[in-house]
């Protein structure tokens, strides 16, 4: 993609059967490309133009892990209030791991997905899991006010360009991570559901029925983009029209490909991969997951967020349990 199709670049052979979006490595190609091009432009020594063009995806991959981590400590600060110490602890823990050292800074299509999930879900509208029925402090004509705007149809979420904006970024960078790794549904769908739901969630819901019809609509624009965008580069990048998630299911399905990879037990997640990724952090994540099942003194709407990320993991991790190949 970079230096053309004589540069004597290896293939695997899943690129040859369009098992795999051409999204990740089209942005290395486009480092490449642009380094190669301006230090063309300034004439310099080959050996110089190498060493440039072999640390630039390592720190390209270092800047994307700094901002998974930004936005990990931010959406805390989102969930638990700026300045809070659940948000520092937060900070203090993904700067700390050192799966996060291992893994993060590593130029795979996973930890990109891992970044644009974490930042999609900072984007995401978490108005939704508040409670309407809770009792408010305010004046007489301001609760007035309020129950009046309660009671309308009009949007209680997106009140603002800057609500629906957020909502732009969370859906367009959840599309992406989905073309990028088709499991990566497996999280969205499980927020979906409870949104929408308010399976396990306490309260009333704030939101009306435009406010759904606003996620609807952004959904489907944001999802024809992601896609738009998935379509022209893999075009470019195999020479045809295809859809590399369909390929990656129809192999999965038909030839098991993902045996081919190795198998694992299905507990695999809880007595190897969990430890792996959590360390010492298996007991606080252990008590975490206990708690978040019933309301603290932070309120409805920070316990049901709790619930969520809790509902999610858990969703998620015996969905995978279910497939026999497990990374």
């Amino acid at each position: 993609m970079a230096f053309g199709a004589s540069s004597g670049a290896w293939i695997t052979w899943e690129w040859h059967h369009q098992l795999r979006s051409s999204l990740h490595p089209a942005i290395f190609a486009l480092l490449y490309f642009v380094a190669d091009r301006a230090m063309g432009m300034m004439s310099m020594y080959p050996q110089f133009k190498a060493i440039i063009l072999a640390y630039l995806p390592k720190v390209f991959q270092g800047l994307v892990a700094a901002v998974g981590d930004y936005y990990t400590w931010q959406l805390a600060e989102k969930v638990y209030g700026q300045g809070s110490n659940a948000a520092f602890t937060t900070l203090l823990i993904t700067a700390l791991s050192p799966w996060q050292w291992f893994c993060s800074t590593r130029t795979l299509s996973n930890s990109l997905e891992t970044v644009l999930t974490v930042v999609a879900l900072y984007y995401w509208p978490w108005a939704l899991y508040g409670d309407s029925s809770a009792p408010k402090k305010m004046s007489p004509d301001a609760a007035k006010a309020d129950k009046a705007a309660t009671s309308s149809q009009e949007s209680q979420i997106f009140k603002t360009h800057a609500d629906v904006n957020s909502l732009r970024i969370s859906l367009f960078l959840a599309g992406i991570a989905c073309l990028l790794r088709p499991t990566n549904l497996f999280i969205w769908a499980s927020i979906v559901t409870v949104s929408v739901s308010r399976l396990g969630l306490t309260g009333t819901s704030p939101a009306k029925f435009s406010d759904f019809l606003i996620i609807l609509r952004e959904a489907v624009l944001c999802g024809s983009l992601a896609l738009s965008i998935s379509a022209a580069s893999d075009y470019y990048y195999f020479g045809m029209w295809t859809f590399p998630p369909y390929q990656w299911l129809y192999f999965n399905i038909t030839k098991s490909l993902a045996v081919f990879y190795g198998t694992n037990r299905w507990d695999y997640y809880l007595t190897e991969g969990l430890p792996l990724l959590l360390t010492t952090c298996v007991p606080f994540t252990l008590i975490a997951f206990v708690s978040s099942t019933s309301i603290g003194t932070e309120g409805a709407l920070v316990s049901n967020i709790r619930f969520q990320f809790t509902f999610t993991a858990l969703t998620t991790i015996a969905t995978l349990s279910l497939i026999s190949h497990k990374e």
